[in-house]
């Protein structure tokens, strides 16, 4: 025992933290989360700066204000003064050692703050650029928290900043929310970037126009909330953009696009109508129609979207019917090229004559995966049963249904019944009571309603057995 004691002592007296290489330090560190790197400023005296070799700065209220971020998960309604005063100078001192360190690729500032702070936030931006960042997320929260009535003038991002003297622009990725855009007469600032996202930013059609000719390496553009913006054209056919998402642009009432290289659109609002000139290459589209042009609109995405987007191969689509009286085109279009459908169907009621999926049906032939995603079917009436008289039609193609919202509703029973019968070589049935929401570019996920009909019964599950060919396998999730 002695002699262990004594080798306990002299490990101690050695710091043997401290004698580890620096590039092991280094890459344990960068296994870290930013708030556990800075906490390893406590380990040993040589590792109290050790944290400024991380690359990613990570600045919101659980890193910086933890205490407050334990209060409530509405943290921004809590915030004071006091706290925006504690933050600023947390992050002035982060920012100032981090200068020491080495290069940083990333730099989140996520807080409410408005352009009263406006030095110490372009301070920050700036100290980050020198240090060669590729990304900045700039997030201050669009006035939530503050303890006046009146909202703060909102902090206006000097685009100058991006370029640190002397040396090319570093910046790839910026994402910006809730503040402003200062003049864009510096072309050059936005030369080097990859991604652009903006959210709740006063971005005008003239800078819009501006950014879109001096993005030359700009492959994914995502607007979200945008409310100044009020036309969008794109008709640099040469352009690089691959990804475009408008979402809750609310005066955007005009759309033109001219991009080669275009893969995926996405958009939620109000516009009945696009231009599509030359996409050649846009072969996956969501859409989520809103206000009084919705029927228009949905009416457009079924039937014109055939010819202006023939090469389109997926078709995402939340469809949401003012009433019963929904009259589809006459004459079905041909979905060539489409093998994946998704339709968000809301609201989904006992009243419905179902012949929307004969249609679909019709006009994608080729169609290989239907999902269906119901919303509020266990908050419908259970009406009486209804004659639905539907086309007999045999699909060729389709090999995999999924359902989400799954009740077990005489409705859905028909629906069910008819597309099993419909597609005479499916193979794969999922089926699921949890409504699915789509987030944005591929990701998906389950939304717990924590209701009565979140799990089906035993009776369900047995009835929906019954109801479908032994041949097709069915998974319930």
């Amino acid at each position: 025992m002695g002699q262990q004691q004594k080798s306990l002592k002299l490990m101690k007296n050695n710091d043997v933290i401290s004698e580890l290489p620096d590039d092991i330090v280094s890459q344990f560190i960068s296994l870290l989360s930013f708030k556990e790197a800075v906490r390893t400023s406590i380990v040993s005296k040589s590792w109290m700066l050790i944290w400024t070799t991380h690359k990613d700065i990570v600045c919101d209220v659980s890193n910086i204000l933890e205490s407050l971020s334990e209060e409530s998960r509405d943290v921004y309604f809590l915030v004071r003064q006091d706290h925006r005063d504690k933050f600023v100078e947390r992050v002035d001192h982060i920012m100032q050692r981090r200068c020491k360190g080495p290069k940083m690729n990333s730099i989140v500032i996520s807080f409410p703050l408005s352009n009263e702070h406006e030095s110490h936030i372009t301070n920050w931006i700036s100290r980050a650029v020198m240090m060669g960042v590729e990304k900045i997320s700039l997030d201050l929260t669009g006035g939530f928290g503050f303890v006046t009535s009146d909202v703060p003038r909102a902090y206006s991002f000097p685009l100058a900043v991006l370029i640190s003297p002397g040396k090319a622009c570093s910046v790839k990725h910026l994402q910006l929310a809730s503040c402003s855009l200062d003049s864009l007469s510096i072309s050059n600032s936005l030369a080097s970037l990859v991604t652009l996202e903006l959210q709740n930013v006063n971005l005008t059609d003239q800078q819009l126009d501006i950014m879109l000719c001096n993005c030359s390496f700009l492959e994914k553009l995502v607007l979200k909330s945008c409310t100044e913006l009020v036309n969008f054209k794109l008709t640099n056919r040469s352009s690089r953009l691959r990804f475009l998402s408008i979402k809750s642009c609310c005066r955007l009432n005009y759309f033109e696009l001219d991009a080669e290289n275009l893969e995926i659109f996405e958009y939620t609002g109000q516009i009945d109508r696009f231009m599509f000139k030359h996409v050649p290459k846009l072969a996956e589209v969501y859409f989520c129609f809103c206000g009084s042009s919705r029927v228009e609109s949905a009416i457009y995405a079924l039937s014109q979207l055939a010819n202006d987007i023939p090469q389109l191969k997926i078709l995402n689509m939340v469809w949401i019917r003012v009433n019963l009286a929904f009259q589809l085109p006459e004459g079905v279009p041909t979905f060539i090229n489409i093998k994946h459908l998704v339709l968000t169907v809301f609201p989904f009621l006992d009243e419905d004559k179902l012949g929307w999926i004969t249609f679909i049906l019709k006009a994608a032939p080729f169609l290989k995966n239907l999902q269906l995603n119901q919303f509020i079917s266990s908050f419908t009436r259970q009406s009486e049963v209804h004659d639905r008289q539907l086309p007999e039609v045999t699909h060729m193609n389709l090999r995999e249904i999924e359902i989400n919202g799954y009740q077990g509703n005489y409705h859905e029973k028909e629906l069910l019944k008819y597309l099993v019968n419909s597609a005479v070589k499916l193979d794969l049935l999922v089926i699921s009571p949890q409504v699915k929401v789509y987030k944005g570019l591929n990701d998906w996920c389950y939304e717990d309603l924590n209701l009565p009909g979140d799990k089906l019964s035993l009776e369900k599950i047995e009835e929906l057995h019954s109801m479908v060919p032994k041949a097709i396998r069915v998974r319930i999730i």
